[in-house]
């Protein structure tokens, strides 16, 4: 059973005696902090009826196929669910953050429309939200984004109708560790023998006994392959010793791996189904123990093409954007666009892309979403001489009707300067490092580090994090007025 908000009161009725009216909820003008600014654009939400429908629309998308809206146990009102998933990213929570703040303040639970009568001492569990958040996925996201962008444009500028955006990208990183061949090694050994053990023990097969106690062996012998460093003497057979020193405790960690890799595949094949999990994590242990082989006893060099970076991420890429003090960076990285009033119109997740991949599509799909686009501008990495149809990245934007403020790289032609000093190019130029700093504040805001497991949901907290934004952006711009 499921409902959209359970305690306001329908047109004619009146409010329950613990209830404030969302529409009548005070909130600090002056407040500066992220959770008021973001209430206030959650309230003007709901006081847009009209707007309020369509939410309502997706959000109902939510609750999954064959629950009944009015049998069975009631579950978290859509509007709750709403709320807690937009404050969970713009504010960068955890979920113990968000149930604490669900459960103790004032103005959330007014805007959730807790009865603060009957139900001023209940709490939520943790898992509850968890689950009930969790429900949103990437496209019920970017509904919801459009249509407050849409609003947003309406409301607070009705008499201006054409769109200037800037276009960048930036790294979304994932909750990994820093990786080495090593160490990817030892946590899917780990894995294997966790999952193995755990299906042995539910089969009644013998030989798993001491799963706790190889993983124990197994990581000190990591421990001690770890502290070992190449030696720096000037003399050779020092260096010599050394080295094979540290190949014989390389061969014996891959021993002790192959041993416990081949004791998973006799496990697999006395299945009578297999176990997709188990088959994952012993073919990134065969790898990364193909991977160890080649590079330290063959000296070979592993290309970036075969290389992973993570078993429990596996998207995460190995990024160089050659920034001051940051080496590299592990994570996706993430393509936005921003209009002239600080709205996230559109953004993509650009796997094994480069800049220059995507720039017609942002365009594209900008266009596709928000007809009143008139121009884009974009930096030098986004410029492409030639594409596979012999046309650059300039002509193929110019033709969706779009004015592509696109420098060129290296040295310009004649045409090139022409275009480059016109004083529409010029002015957007200028205006386009102010998308640095809407990057900025979606790092700040729940877009720095995905805390979420798994390829899907990585994908959806980002479309969280571009809609709780643009919320937060609306509350605000009206509390600012």
């Amino acid at each position: 059973m499921r409902n959209f908000t359970s305690t306001q009161a329908e047109l004619g009725e009146n409010p329950l005696l613990g209830v404030t009216p969302i529409e009548q909820v005070r909130l600090d003008t002056y407040c500066r902090d992220e959770i008021t600014k973001t209430l206030r654009g959650l309230q003007e939400i709901y006081r847009n009826k009209v707007l309020l429908k369509e939410i309502q629309d997706v959000l109902s998308e939510l609750v999954p196929k064959g629950t009944s809206w009015n049998d069975g146990r009631k579950g978290m009102d859509l509007w709750v669910i709403f709320v807690l998933g937009t404050l969970r990213l713009s504010c960068n929570w955890d979920y113990d953050k968000l149930k604490s703040c669900y459960d103790y303040h004032h103005k959330i639970r007014e805007i959730c429309g807790v009865d603060l009568f009957c139900d001023v001492d209940i709490v939520t569990g943790r898992q509850t939200i968890h689950d009930n958040v969790s429900l949103f996925t990437k496209e019920i996201a970017n509904k919801i984004s459009k249509l407050v962008v849409a609003f947003s444009h309406e409301l607070l500028f009705p008499e201006e109708r054409e769109l200037h955006s800037r276009c960048d990208s930036f790294v979304f990183e994932t909750n990994v560790h820093f990786p080495t061949d090593l160490n990817l090694l030892k946590d899917s050994v780990r894995k294997v023998l966790s999952i193995g053990g755990k299906l042995a023990s539910s089969l009644k097969i013998t030989g798993w006994r001491e799963v706790k106690s190889q993983q124990k062996k197994f990581h000190s012998l990591y421990n001690k392959l770890s502290k070992m460093r190449h030696s720096n003497s000037k003399k050779e057979e020092r260096k010599e010793k050394r080295r094979l020193e540290i190949e014989e405790i390389i061969k014996d960690y891959l021993s002790v791996a192959r041993a416990h890799l081949l004791k998973a595949r006799t496990l697999q094949n006395s299945l009578d189904e297999e176990c997709p999990k188990l088959q994952l994590n012993m073919d990134y242990t065969d790898l990364f123990i193909k991977q160890i082989s080649r590079r330290v006893l063959n000296g070979e060099t592993i290309s970036p093409d075969e290389k992973v970076y993570s078993i429990f991420e596996p998207h995460t890429e190995w990024i160089c954007k050659g920034k001051a003090g940051i080496r590299q960076e592990l994570g996706v990285k993430v393509c936005v666009v921003e209009d002239q009033f600080g709205f996230i119109l559109d953004h993509r997740i650009m796997k094994g892309e480069q800049d220059k991949d995507v720039a017609v599509e942002m365009v594209r799909k900008s266009k596709e979403l928000y007809p009143g686009l008139t121009s884009m501008s974009f930096d030098k990495g986004f410029y492409s001489k030639v594409d596979k149809d012999g046309q650059n990245n300039h002509s193929r934007i110019e033709a969706l009707e779009v004015r592509a403020h696109l420098p060129v790289k290296g040295r310009r032609n004649k045409a090139a300067q022409e275009r480059e000093s016109k004083e529409a190019f010029v002015v957007a130029r200028k205006q386009h490092p102010a998308v640095e700093s809407a990057i900025n504040a979606l790092e700040s805001h729940g877009f720095d580090r995905c805390p979420d497991k798994g390829t899907p949901n990585f994908e959806r907290y980002a479309a969280m994090a571009i809609s709780a934004s643009n919320i937060h952006h609306l509350g605000a711009i009206i509390m600012a007025r």
